[in-house]
């Protein structure tokens, strides 16, 4: 499945900016701590508060997660 890893408000819950796309068969839900590895220090920690899976017309899953940035 194509994900892509949104920061977002804690209040609102909108989208905010990008942190990661990735592919994964793992089944991620609300509460998971994920750690985001970028370019040079340390990993960003982050909390899902939201996971939507959309279905594509060719049949392709895909899936819009919204974190906090802990």
């Amino acid at each position: 499945m194509e994900i892509e890893l949104y920061a977002s408000d804690p209040f609102t819950e909108k989208k905010d900016e990008l942190l990661s796309r990735f592919s994964s068969d793992y089944r991620f839900q609300k509460g998971d701590e994920i750690y985001v590895h970028g370019s040079g220090g340390r990993p960003l920690k982050v909390r899902l508060i939201d996971v939507r899976v959309h279905v594509q017309e060719d049949g392709r899953l895909t899936a819009e997660m919204l974190a906090l940035k802990l």
